[in-house]
């Protein structure tokens, strides 16, 4: 009488061990290796029609078993702050890149939420006049003439991010939003007139910079 008990329980058994790998085969199956993203900043591209800046800004993204996430970044800028001096015009104009690696994680069924770190450079040039006059002309106008090659830049970066989909069931199109946290680590410093705009960082003499970018994701 034990005996058909027994393969009963050892039928089960293996019935169940079955299906225990197959699930976990398809799990894995489901689950790619490596994704491919391209992704803008289209809130840069809102910047275009100012007279105060310029910025074009895109990234690279291989996301490595949906969690680890290999990020690339460039960009290009046009700064012209204004009040940067009170007599005077000033430009600064250059490339910057950004490398780094983090965690992402699916928030919910249409969210995704990941931290990650960057390393950061930028190589930009400055242009500028500064011009002092003497109102009771007992002295000479001064005149001072900026014209900078070759500087650089770079910092780190902490960054935020989460992402959603356009469409019900594709990944195919995400809308973004990304907080970072930036620290200068060292940037090319002038004398007697310091640099004042990096692009891709901000002004030099904030050593900490918090900036938000919105980006329209494309995945492969």
């Amino acid at each position: 009488m034990v005996k058909p008990y027994l393969l009963f329980i050892f039928s089960l058994s293996l019935s169940t061990l079955s299906f225990a790998q197959t699930e976990q085969v398809d799990s894995l199956a489901s689950t790619r290796s490596v994704t491919t993203s391209l992704y803008i900043d289209y809130g840069k591209l809102l910047t275009i029609p100012t007279n105060i800046e310029t910025k074009y800004e895109g990234g690279l993204e291989l996301l490595f078993i949906e969690k680890f996430p290999l990020i690339i970044e460039v960009g290009q800028a046009i700064l012209t702050p204004e009040g940067a001096y009170s007599n005077g015009t000033y430009e600064s104009e250059g490339t910057y890149f950004r490398v780094g690696t983090g965690y992402f994680n699916q928030f919910t069924a249409k969210n995704n939420i990941g931290i990650s770190f960057r390393y950061a450079s930028s190589t930009f040039s400055e242009n500028g006049r500064i011009f002092i006059s003497s109102p009771s002309e007992s002295q000479e106008d001064y005149v001072q003439n900026i014209k900078r090659e070759d500087l650089t830049a770079n910092w780190f970066e902490i960054v935020l991010n989460t992402d959603m989909r356009l469409l019900k069931d594709s990944d195919l199109f995400r809308l973004g939003l990304k907080l970072r946290f930036r620290m200068l680590a060292n940037y090319d410093e002038q004398t007697p007139i310091d640099v004042y705009s990096i692009p891709g960082y901000g002004r030099s003499f904030d050593k900490t910079i918090p900036a938000a970018n919105f980006f329209l994701k494309v995945t492969f």
